[in-house]
């Protein structure tokens, strides 16, 4: 019991310390929120960002999540008859990919810099404001989908995926979860 009432407690304390006006105080507790181990807190961090009136906070918000290199689950639906090279895509990171929907697990790696996280050839994620864009790497692949997703008021980035092929299809990533 005593344990319950000190999670509950810290919960308190944190959702207090977000509503402080200064909005760098709330970024930096953010971010430090999301490297906590306690999945509750993180959500909480996450929600209190992305749902955050000021797009300002909602742009850092995408930010503080790929910062705490989380992993994202991106998902895609498409209408064409056949998607040969964004199935090599899914499986080639180890997701899936039948009947014209897949999803796929994708850890953020490092930044590079405020905009950019990848390594020093490349940028794998790439954000400018409230727009996320997703180049995949994969060695050996070619004609892998790129990304362009824009966050939505319910934290959802939703965009399309392309690939010089033609293969077009509607992604998304819940930056909640």
């Amino acid at each position: 019991m005593g344990r319950a009432q000190g999670a509950v407690g810290d919960i308190s304390k944190y959702q207090q310390a977000l509503q402080n006006p200064d909005l760098r105080l709330q970024y930096a507790l953010v971010q430090e929120m999301l490297k906590l181990q306690d999945p509750a807190l993180q959500r909480l961090a996450k929600e209190h960002a992305l749902f955050s009136t000021n797009p300002v906070m909602r742009e850092a918000a995408i930010k503080a999540i790929l910062d705490s290199g989380a992993t994202l689950r991106i998902q895609v639906a498409g209408e064409q008859e056949k998607y040969v090279y964004v199935s090599k895509w899914a499986s080639g990171l180890g997701g899936t990919f039948v009947q014209n929907r897949g999803e796929v697990l994708v850890v953020v790696p490092p930044a590079v810099n405020d905009a950019c996280w990848g390594d020093k050839d490349r940028c794998i994620f790439r954000q400018v404001g409230s727009t996320l864009q997703y180049n995949p790497h994969i060695v050996n692949l070619s004609y892998l989908p790129r990304f362009v997703l824009t966050l939505g008021n319910d934290g959802v980035l939703r965009g399309t995926a392309s690939n010089p092929t033609g293969e077009t299809l509607q992604a998304q990533i819940d930056l909640k979860e």
